[in-house]
């Protein structure tokens, strides 16, 4: 067995689930989220905020140089995909609320129907 397994399966007697670290785990990153995400959202960013070009020149709309986010969110307005409608309609105005009905029919309070069991020979329990 090497060290790194002795290391692992060291557990001061307690049994654990395959996989749970234990102290000195040489798997467990203590290093936060890796740099390599921050620099992959800054590439991100700047993609978006990219000028469209169709060959050499600048697409406009309107007198204004079209980027890529704005390509993007168009697409999804004119989109036949309710996916795509949907996505843009959140992003644009907030997430769409999820009703929850915590009443009865039409407002009322919930109705509860007591069902007695019928052959039943133990009168306290129903």
């Amino acid at each position: 067995m090497s060290d790194e397994q002795g290391e692992q399966s060291t557990n001061a007697g307690k049994s654990r689930k395959p996989g749970t670290f234990t102290k000195n785990d040489p798997r467990i990153w203590k290093g936060g989220r890796p740099r390599s995400f921050d620099m992959f959202r800054e590439l991100g960013l700047a993609i978006a905020a990219e000028k469209i070009k169709n060959g050499d020149k600048v697409v406009t709309i309107d007198g204004h140089a079209v980027t890529v986010s704005e390509a993007i969110l168009r697409s999804w307005a004119q989109s036949k995909e309710f996916a795509k409608q949907r996505a843009f309609i959140e992003y644009t105005f907030g997430k769409v609320p999820d009703v929850h009905e915590h009443t009865g029919k039409d407002g009322k309070p919930i109705e509860f129907i007591e069902v007695e069991h019928v052959g039943n020979s133990d009168p306290d329990t129903k």
